[in-house]
């Protein structure tokens, strides 16, 4: 007999939570990379799903690297070095039960090696539109530390910088900040105290991208996020 359609929307949810929670446990090293997950029957009880949702599960988590199935063998936890941390989901899965210090020290090298590139081609290839906008944001900035609210300058603070990466042109750096998004969030609600951050820098920032200055844009980009790196 054919599943309906609402049968099998919930069978595809529940694999997905059967992936994520065999996600943080392989995550955790509760499955040790070359070490071998239980049968299908075994996670079939485990979980008290059917072993269609345990195939799937699995499926899901072979697309992303961490395991491989293979007949008569089974299903293979692959080392971490096979992992896709740029899966939406499992850059999730990491950041939720990893030390938060530890996920946030990764995020700020890679950011540092992308982002002031980022700046560099967005004062060749930012539109009228995206300076504009630049130029609002920063101005919010100033209003901010005259003025300051938290939850609003973290706001402000990711926007500012994902109008940079949406000007820089380069569809790989723009797919990465949205990519980050989340972690981006979490980050600037890190670094951020009870006190607006390098606001006239950040002022500088974007005159350089206004003004089509790409290397004084690299060099500003590189000196903030050190600076902000040395105050988190």
């Amino acid at each position: 007999m054919e599943l309906s359609k609402q049968q099998t929307a919930s069978q595809k949810n529940r694999s997905y939570i059967i992936a994520e929670n065999l996600g943080q446990l392989i995550l955790t090293s509760a499955y040790l990379p070359d070490s071998i997950l239980p049968s299908e029957l075994e996670l079939s009880e485990q979980f008290q799903a059917s072993r269609t949702a345990i195939r799937e599960a699995i499926k899901i988590l072979a697309a992303k690297g961490m395991v491989l199935a293979r007949p008569k063998i089974g299903t293979r936890v692959m080392p971490p070095s096979n992992w896709n941390f740029l899966d939406q989901d499992l850059l999730t899965w990491w950041s939720n039960i990893e030390e938060q210090s530890v996920v946030m020290e990764h995020f700020k090298m890679v950011r540092l090696a992308i982002e002031p590139q980022a700046c560099y081609l967005a004062a060749i290839h930012a539109t009228k539109e995206q300076k504009q906008s630049l130029q609002l944001l920063a101005s919010e900035m100033q209003l901010l530390a005259k003025e300051f609210d938290r939850a609003h300058w973290v706001k402000v603070d990711y926007h500012f910088h994902l109008t940079i990466y949406k000007a820089c042109a380069n569809p790989f750096l723009i797919s990465f900040a949205n990519l980050f998004r989340s972690i981006y969030l979490r980050y600037f609600d890190v670094i951020t105290n009870n006190e607006v951050i390098e606001v006239e820098i950040h002022q500088q920032l974007a005159n350089a991208i206004i003004h089509g200055k790409s290397t004084v844009a690299l060099d500003l980009c590189y000196n903030l996020l050190t600076i902000t790196q040395k105050q988190d």
